[in-house]
């Protein structure tokens, strides 16, 4: 039987004939989720219970490694879907069942900010905002936000802090603005979704606070695992590794037959090309080791049933920053090596500069995130309360 890794080498290929007309249609194409789900790559982080695989950190990582190689989008999807299954483990039972029953390929929806606002009533809490960079919306059934939750159209305060609850709201309830046209993932379909008081039962719901007990369905450790770790060191930074190792295999295919102005040489034996791939490698190379390092051990602690301390937390943000941010700088490298090659949008190394300049921006794993890093090494209050779950 082939391992899930092995599965992702095979359909990789297969993923790749879709990229163009993705890039046209802003979306996943249905056969690029279909592949997806006949693999069960969209339920990953989905615990067994619910039919999902309940695969671990590492290798969930080398997945989306693995298949950003060929589809940086196709990746993007199974980030946005495999998060959503992990932060279920902190909805009420009941909204579990309604959410996977019957179906456990769903497909979800993200957007983590800025939070709606949220009022109390009868049952459940009246959903009001909007939130952009929704990935996956146009095909997903369901949706994840954050919000605020108001008293008096104030928001509700507790010991200072505002009191927030993650919410899944039916799409079919929402309404999507078609906002997405980018420099680059354009296949990830990221619009801005508005919800005009949408009623969410109480089902739907939790409070966004760290510590909170699973439902039964999640019981495993990999929902101990950090979010930071499961979200942006195992789902996005793979992306942009791949991203950034696809735009140096082409900078070397490039190389052999390129001959700039002025020169006898192709650039493959020129310095200033040799030194730039040498950087290129030694940034990818480099980062990729520290974040496999570093989701590897906190991962082993975690399987040992021991909590990750915040600096530990912190330590994986900084890893999948670090990747994000030095993958982008190989990029950059590579653009500048291939010249006005480069510069056509049939050239893929246009392709995947202009998806590194946008993953790169990832409110998770900007360069801002270095201070987020340091905030906590520094004993202060981190600007991403999310590095406490």
């Amino acid at each position: 039987m082939k391992t899930l890794l092995e599965k992702a080498a095979e359909i990789g290929p297969s993923l790749a004939v879709h990229i163009v007309d993705e890039e046209s249609s802003r979306r996943p194409s249905e056969q690029t989720i279909k592949t997806l789900k006949e693999n069960g790559f969209l339920k990953l982080f989905l615990p067994k219970s619910l039919g999902g695989l309940e695969v671990d950190p590492v290798t969930t990582a080398k997945i989306v490694e693995t298949i950003a190689l060929h589809n940086a989008g196709a990746a993007w999807s199974m980030m946005v879907s495999n998060i959503s299954a992990w932060w279920s483990s902190m909805m009420p039972e009941k909204g579990v069942e309604e959410i996977y029953a019957g179906d456990e390929d769903v497909p979800l929806a993200g957007a983590f900010h800025p939070p709606m606002k949220a009022k109390r009533v009868k049952g459940g809490f009246a959903i009001t905002g909007r939130s952009p960079l929704a990935s996956n919306v146009s095909l997903a059934k369901w949706i994840f936000v954050t919000a605020f939750v108001t008293e008096h159209d104030q928001v509700k305060m507790n010991n200072g802090v505002p009191e927030m609850i993650g919410v899944v709201m039916n799409c079919r309830d929402c309404r999507i603005m078609d906002t997405w046209y980018t420099t680059g993932m354009r296949a990830t379909d990221s619009n801005d979704v508005v919800a005009e008081n949408v009623f969410v039962p109480d089902h739907l719901h939790h409070p966004l606070m760290p510590g909170l007990t699973h439902n039964r369905f999640y019981s495993s450790p990999l929902y101990c695992f950090s979010a930071i770790g499961a979200s942006v060191a195992c789902l996005i930074a793979p992306v942009a590794l791949a991203t950034a190792r696809s735009a140096i295999q082409e900078l070397k295919s490039l190389a052999e037959k390129k001959v700039p102005l002025g020169s006898m040489v192709s650039i493959r034996e020129r310095g200033a090309t040799q030194r730039k791939l040498g950087m290129a490698e030694a940034l990818v190379q480099s980062s990729r080791a520290y974040l496999y390092e570093t989701v590897s051990a906190s991962w082993e602690k975690t399987l040992a049933g021991n909590m990750l301390s915040l600096d530990e937390r912190a330590n994986l943000l900084l890893a999948a920053t670090h990747t994000n941010q030095s993958c982008c700088q190989a990029v950059d490298l590579v653009y500048s090596a291939a010249g006005s090659s480069a510069l056509y949008t049939k050239n893929k190394i246009n392709y995947h500069f202009s998806n590194a300049q946008v993953i790169r921006q990832h409110g998770f794993a900007n360069d801002s995130r270095y201070e987020t890093a340091a905030q906590v090494h520094f004993g202060l209050q981190p600007d991403l309360p999310v590095l406490a779950f």
